[in-house]
């Protein structure tokens, strides 16, 4: 990565993500992508699955890229059934963004430790929110949810809690550890079934120049193997609020992909862009 990268990556979000937006919430509402899911930002999903809408983590850490989308961003957001957080790192919760939704519809599933008066103090109303321990499953709307305690923290103790999530589709089981600090997979729950697994790319902090960004290459791929999915997304890319030691790229995404493959050649792998769509189903196109 370069800095005129970024900045070009910066002119292309004002260009074109009011127009990928639209784009994506035609789509979104429409029931021909059911089991289809959509990346708002970075590590921002939205899903659609057995005509249930539904989103993770969705932020906006620039609030110049909310307001490029203008009116439409409070009116396409209500109309999603539920909303899941995971922790509460700026480039995954919104506070501002909370506030503008809390008149809207939504169910919000939010860790049982996230700041209380923080997120009251949005306006959310109480009767929507559940609040999510590890360890237990929630019936969502035709969906079934599993929590865990996810490896946020480094092994120095240094990060934050954080949920992960299965979600059991009734078709799929999509896997999200979200932001793993510690790549054991022992630490892990045991899935029996992992169809999509969303693997957020983080390759040691400040180590983005550094490649091929080892030992953490090595160690993400393993910790993807063993938890033996038939699709990896690739995400967490292109987080234009970092420098660029700290910004994961395609560059990054291609070394994790040789990794995985040359461990599993049979391996289904996606690296999704902001504005297309993705099927849920591996080895559909």
């Amino acid at each position: 990565m370069r800095e005129e990268w970024k900045s070009a990556t910066i002119d292309n979000y004002r260009k074109s993500y009011n127009r990928q937006w639209i784009k994506m919430f035609e789509q979104i509402h429409s029931s021909k992508y059911d089991h289809h899911m959509w990346l708002l930002g970075p590590s921002s999903y939205v899903f659609s699955t057995n005509g249930k809408r539904w989103g993770m983590d969705i932020q906006f850490r620039m609030p110049w890229i909310a307001e490029i989308v203008g009116d439409r961003l409070i009116d396409d957001l209500s109309k999603l059934d539920f909303i899941i957080l995971t922790h509460e790192h700026s480039d995954h919760l919104d506070y501002r963004l909370l506030s503008m939704l809390r008149d809207a519809p939504i169910r919000w599933l939010i860790p049982a430790f996230f700041n209380r008066e923080k997120l009251l103090a949005t306006g959310l109303s109480l009767h929507r929110i559940t609040w999510v321990e590890p360890g237990k499953v929630y019936d969502v709307d035709k969906l079934s949810i599993t929590t865990f305690n996810s490896l946020h923290f480094r092994p120095n103790g240094q990060g934050v809690p954080e949920i992960g999530y299965m979600v059991d589709t009734g078709h799929l089981h999509l896997l999200f550890p979200v932001d793993v600090r510690e790549y054991n997979a022992s630490k892990m729950p045991r899935f029996d079934q992992v169809d999509c697994l969303f693997t957020h790319v983080w390759l040691g902090g400040g180590n983005a120049l550094n490649l091929p960004c080892e030992p953490f290459l090595t160690d993400l791929c393993d910790f993807c193997i063993a938890l033996n999915p038939k699709r990896v997304y690739l995400t967490h890319l292109y987080e234009i609020g970092r420098p660029i030691e700290e910004m994961w790229t395609y560059t990054h995404a291609g070394l994790v992909t040789d990794g995985l493959l040359a461990r599993n050649p049979d391996l289904d792998i996606v690296v999704p862009r902001i504005g297309n769509t993705y099927s849920l189903f591996p080895q559909d196109t």
